[in-house]
């Protein structure tokens, strides 16, 4: 049971609902609820105030006010987010109202608490938030089935209906404060920074098997080299290399090519990366990003909290890093398939010709996820559509960015899969003493390497065995992704 009081979620807690944790509200933050909900002024303005101010429309007072308001934002399109998304923004949309700004009732947390327990969850088109004036669409989706006003829920049998839980009954300030927040982009952003920390820290371990079969250059690794350019990324990520590669290490010989090279440099810069981009969704899925808010010493307070620019901004940076994580490991992947880089290694990592194309095709796959990512990458902040008749006239496409991102990881997770797949197979002919001389098969010594470097060899062989003969190669490939997924080199408790 995860205890929500507005101001202690983190990333990791988030994916922990999403894969079905419960949560509730903390009761430490109830009184401060409590008191803002009884000192909020005035309930009867708060839905009319936008509609007055821009097309004259009259107050309409009590329930008939509330289902108008929720129903006119249901205005969601494409495929429904899948049901651990909408888990993860319930989570967060509870978490932002928990902090006692939103002058809610914590009838209304235990409520969104509640469809987490039962796992009743609604069915949320992905589509039609533009991240400004909070995720409006997918907000009121949830707040429909929540409040009894219809909508289809993903039932915990696995079929959709109504839901079978009470009925909320809000006031209009609730009814504002369900929906009046950029949460989707901050829980997707959460799923975003929990996946990117298993996919950065596996792409870094299938880079150091590569780095040992291909007899890398040590001073790649110098901690002396790295550390005269001050980024604590690239020392961090070295570190782990070294510690993976073990006593046996690198080879003193010229330098290599610069996937290989700067691979500290780069894998570095997006743990720094990574590291901004955790801080900064920690501090909103923890910050009050609703409006108007209350304030014990000022009352109440009408800002731009609902805003998502700094989430948005934070996944378009995410999702460039992470490709250039994709690009860099499917360079490696590369080099692992040729025979004229790697001199003694099989063309494509399996013996001789004929019929068998070996991992020709991994490579292929490789290079399609790796161009998919480069498209993505296009920040969706950058562009911004006034609405509401330019009242909202700049907004943050936050939840585009999000998506976008978590569709870069799996790709990325992919990417690092197929590296991982042949790396493990080219430490083979390492470990078997094989090798090509002038396209003749010779069997020479074992090679020696690392207990850490063994240690994940042994991770993907104990999901695929050695290519000898071409077969279908896509349950081999999602094999290695699961591990992946699950950061490769430790095991995870909570899944993907």
């Amino acid at each position: 049971m995860i205890r929500l009081n507005g101001h202690s979620l983190t990333a990791n807690q988030v994916a922990a609902i999403a894969a079905g944790a419960s949560a509730c509200l903390a009761d430490e933050a109830r009184p401060a609820m409590e008191r803002s909900a009884a000192a909020y002024p005035d309930l009867a303005s708060v839905l009319t105030h936008k509609r007055r101010h821009l097309v004259g429309g009259s107050a309409v007072s009590g329930e008939a006010q509330v289902r108008s308001f929720v129903l006119g934002h249901c205005a969601g399109v494409g495929d429904p987010l899948p049901r651990g998304q909408v888990r993860a923004l319930i989570a967060c949309r509870a978490n932002v109202l928990a902090s006692g700004h939103s002058a809610v009732r914590p009838a209304l947390v235990d409520a969104l608490c509640a469809l987490l327990e039962a796992d009743v969850i609604p069915v949320v088109p992905s589509q039609g938030s533009v991240g400004a004036a909070g995720d409006l669409a997918p907000l009121a989706h949830v707040a429909r089935v929540l409040c009894g006003f219809g909508g289809e829920c993903e039932l915990p049998d696995g079929t959709r209906g109504p839901s079978p839980l009470p009925p909320f009954v809000p006031n209009a300030k609730e009814a504002l404060a369900l929906i009046n927040g950029a949460t989707l982009t901050s829980a997707l952003a959460a799923l975003a920074v929990h996946r990117a920390e298993r996919v950065l820290t596996a792409a870094t371990d299938a880079c150091a098997i590569t780095l040992a079969v291909s007899r890398a250059d040590k001073g790649l690794l110098s901690a002396a080299g790295l550390g005269a350019r001050n980024h604590r990324g690239a020392l961090t990520v070295a570190a782990r290399l070294r510690e993976v590669l073990g006593e046996p290490g690198l080879v003193a010989r010229a330098p290599d090519a610069f996937s290989l090279r700067a691979a500290p440099a780069v894998l570095g810069a997006c743990r720094d990366l990574l590291d901004w981009v955790g801080a900064t969704v920690v501090d909103e899925l923890n910050g009050a990003c609703d409006n108007p808010l209350w304030f014990e010493e000022e009352g109440v307070v009408e800002g731009g909290n609902f805003h998502g620019a700094p989430v948005a901004l934070a996944m378009d940076a995410l999702r460039i890093a992470l490709t250039q994580v994709a690009t860099q490991s499917e360079r490696r992947t590369f080099r692992l398939t040729a025979a004229s880089i790697t001199k003694d290694l099989p063309s494509f990592l399996v013996a001789g010709t004929g019929l068998n194309s070996g991992f020709m095709l991994a490579q292929y796959t490789a290079a399609s996820l790796a161009s998919e990512c480069k498209g993505l990458a296009h920040p969706a902040s950058v562009d911004s559509i006034p609405t509401v008749q330019h009242y909202e006239d700049h907004v943050s496409m936050g939840p585009i960015a999000a998506r976008a991102t978590l569709r870069v990881l799996e790709n990325c997770a992919d990417i690092v899969a197929i590296e991982a797949l042949l790396a493990a197979q080219a430490l083979d002919w390492r470990l078997r003493g094989e090798r090509m001389v002038d396209g003749e098969l010779v069997r020479g010594e074992p090679e020696t390497f690392g207990a850490g470097i063994l240690a994940l060899h042994a991770r993907v062989r104990a999901v695929v065995p050695f290519w000898h003969d071409d077969h279908v190669m896509h349950p081999v490939i999602a094999a290695v992704g699961t591990l992946v997924r699950g950061g490769l080199g430790a095991d995870e408790a909570v899944p993907w």
